[in-house]
């Protein structure tokens, strides 16, 4: 497992050779990286040290370059590495092919666009087939798990988009099914076909809805509109999706929609104020105070 997951980056750190100027071939794979001034009086960049870059620094720098690799999934997988490391005595096999088969996908892609390299030939006919055949029996666990998933009526359009984000909340498998198809949103059971471990969609909800939605609210804030969801002023989970009108967590709706004085539309900040806008709020505090 330890070895799939350092070969990947090995292979990453190829391609950031390959790309590095040819006065030093090993440029970019060193940490530290600093300007030099030779004697003509030209600049160049030169590595310091022995240590080599990190996973982030990898990200970085290939980006930059326009090396595509989905590092979403690349996360998942070293995020998942981590948690069986840690947990390593009492995960199953299957969590260990999760990895395996999610691998397969990053160095075929990689080996083929990035490398121009033929998988076969790089990595060697045995290996290779011993990766499609554990992406194949992957690939076969998913599918189940999806259809099983998929016969659950979840309700609202932004649920069913974050179910890709799913995950076990004990090893972070994405291999969920469903314990009952007849089960109602939002008591819904569901079990990790990695580990077995049983628990309820409530436990995960706020995390996948955070998966799915943090990256667009950050762009959102940081060009100055507004996030798509926020905290449930009912049941205080960051589950109230302004799409849906309504928590998607506890369901519950805004319980003020409008300043009774002024007519302002109000938010979920607003709702602490029995009717009142901010305003309002402040002006009526005033009003009591003198």
């Amino acid at each position: 497992m330890r070895n799939i997951v350092a070969g990947m980056l090995l292979l990453m750190k190829e391609k950031l050779c390959e790309l590095s100027p040819a006065h030093d071939k090993e440029l970019l794979i060193k940490k530290e990286i600093l300007p030099e001034q030779l004697a003509d009086g030209t600049v160049v960049f030169k590595g310091r040290g022995k240590k080599t870059v990190d996973v982030l620094q990898i990200e970085e720098r290939l980006s930059s370059l326009n090396v595509v690799v989905d590092w979403k999934r690349l996360n998942e997988i070293t995020k998942l590495r981590n948690d069986l490391e840690h947990y390593y005595t009492d995960r199953s096999p299957d969590a260990v092919r999760e990895i395996v088969a999610k691998s397969f996908l990053i160095l075929r892609d990689f080996a083929v666009s990035a490398l121009d390299e033929d998988p076969i030939e790089l990595f060697g006919v045995d290996c290779w087939s011993a990766l499609l055949e554990t992406n194949d029996v992957y690939a076969a666990e998913e599918k189940a798990c999806h259809e099983s998933i998929q016969k659950i009526n979840w309700k609202y359009s932004t649920v069913e988009d974050a179910l890709k984000e799913l995950r076990c909340p004990a090893c972070h498998s994405s291999l969920i099914e469903s314990t009952n198809e007849t089960d109602t949103y939002p008591d819904i059971g569901l079990r990790c076909k990695s580990c077995s471990h049983d628990f309820q969609f409530e436990e995960v909800i706020e995390e996948c809805i955070s998966d799915l939605l943090s990256g667009a609210a950050h762009h959102a804030i940081k060009d100055g509109g507004d996030s798509p969801y926020g905290k449930c002023p009912h049941c205080f989970k960051d589950t109230y999706i302004f799409e849906e009108n309504c928590c998607v967590a506890c369901e519950d709706e805004l319980e003020f929609t409008e300043c009774i004085r002024c007519e302002t539309s109000l938010g979920l900040d607003d709702q602490f104020n029995d009717g009142l806008c901010g305003y309002c709020q402040y002006v009526y505090e005033k009003s009591m105070d003198d």
